[in-house]
């Protein structure tokens, strides 16, 4: 079960929603899973069957109200309500867990099932993919020229640089493995 603010009663994925909703209002449901979508973040790329379910939440609670537009699709317009900057205003005084879920952190406890020379394979293979991550997040940017975006960007950017720079650690130590 995700873990929801005791404050808002809101999940992570739903404050960070409900955040779009308000920086992207008015918006559509379509739109902001769009904004996801494009995301090079790949726990962010949600299918529809998370995101309108938890706009749902957000509109039944307060958070977000919509207009219905006069189109054959019964599109909705949605807006943030103040009770919904107040939530967002709470996330954002909330400090989430700074271990962020690594599964290359993970695995890298268990190579000594492997060969020396699969796991020297597992760390080019490993090292490719955050170096391609990392071409993802520049493209992305690209499209962004905002100082809060920049910031966030030289995070993402920054986190892959370290966890290329400790896959070279993890090289070299495998070396002195058998």
């Amino acid at each position: 079960m995700k873990k929801k603010s005791p404050e808002t009663g809101l999940t992570e994925l739903e404050s960070h929603l409900l955040s779009i909703v308000w920086r992207t209002q008015p918006t559509t449901a379509y739109q902001v899973r769009q904004t996801f979508a494009q995301s090079p973040t790949r726990s962010l790329a949600l299918s529809q069957g998370s995101v309108y379910p938890a706009i749902e939440r957000l509109k039944a609670h307060g958070y977000v109200r919509s207009v219905a537009l006069k189109d054959r699709r019964k599109t909705e317009q949605l807006h943030c309500t103040s009770k919904g900057e107040e939530a967002i205003r709470s996330w954002l005084r909330t400090m989430p867990d700074q271990i962020p879920e690594d599964p290359l952190r993970s695995r890298v406890i268990f190579l000594a099932l492997l060969s020396p020379s699969e796991r020297q394979a597992w760390v080019k293979s490993a090292k490719t993919a955050l170096l391609e991550d990392l071409a993802s997040v520049d493209e992305f940017a690209s499209d962004y020229r905002q100082p809060l975006f920049e910031l966030a960007h030289d995070n993402a950017r920054s986190s892959l640089l370290a966890r290329i720079r400790w896959l070279e650690r993890v090289e070299l130590k495998l070396d002195s493995i058998d």
